[in-house]
């Protein structure tokens, strides 16, 4: 029997979506992206200052309905931009509300120059019960020359088609 795949992601920027994007033509997969109810500022200096003020009041940011069924997927790709350390709060907020259980859970993310920093540990604690792999991360954007960096990442989890 094959396995399901599932891409949700968070991108604030495309740099996430591009990702997604990416692994969704490797893989045969359906694809998720979580967006903000109340979207985010465009002005980076304004995105940061909202941020700062939800994650500081530990907020559980609303995201816009999605119509997915995590339960019937075997393999949920993650993908968020680096936030503090942190999942973006939206893709956050939809993973508590989950049940990943027994799923194994592949993270990839980018940033702007830190790489993963806690990104892996925190979607311990957001998939408990899940087998959270090893994160991918691509600094900015997933360009052409680091396709085959994601395709041997991806192929340590999940068998060849």
């Amino acid at each position: 029997m094959s396995k399901k795949y599932l891409i949700v992601y968070y991108s604030q920027s495309g740099n996430t979506k591009s990702a997604a994007e990416l692994i969704q033509h490797v893989v045969d997969a359906d694809l998720c992206e979580i967006e903000a109810q109340d979207p985010y500022p465009t002005n980076y200096k304004e995105l940061l200052k909202r941020v700062r003020k939800e994650m500081d009041a530990n907020v559980d940011v609303a995201y816009k309905p999605v119509s997915v069924d995590v339960s019937s997927y075997d393999v949920i790709f993650v993908g968020t931009p680096n936030w503090g350390g942190k999942v973006a709060l939206p893709l956050a907020t939809f993973l508590k509300q989950q049940d990943l259980s027994g799923k194994t859970v592949l993270p990839f993310l980018s940033h702007g120059g830190v790489g993963k920093q806690d990104i892996e540990d925190d979607l311990k604690e957001l998939c408990p019960g899940a087998k959270v792999g090893s994160a991918y991360s691509a600094f900015q954007k997933v360009e052409e020359d680091d396709v085959e960096d994601v395709i041997a990442w991806m192929y340590q989890y999940i068998d060849r088609a």
